[in-house]
């Protein structure tokens, strides 16, 4: 997946946002350990281990978003 190549950036992870998910919906990482980027989908905000999952996730976000 392209998104390893990201996660070693130089960014330091998000802390105190709240998202909805536990665990990124792309690639299945927990958020809580790798949260770099976020998106609202349906006034729900989502995290993501990187901009790549979370520009997968905006690409369709119906497939992935919590029910």
């Amino acid at each position: 997946m392209k998104h390893k190549t990201n996660m070693n950036s130089s960014k330091e992870n998000m802390k105190n946002i709240q998202v909805v998910n536990d665990e990124d919906p792309i690639c299945h990482m927990k958020t809580a350990q790798f949260l770099k980027d976020t998106a609202v989908y349906k006034n729900k905000t989502y995290g993501f281990c990187s901009p790549y999952c979370k520009e997968e996730f905006k690409k369709n976000p119906e497939n992935y978003a919590q029910k």
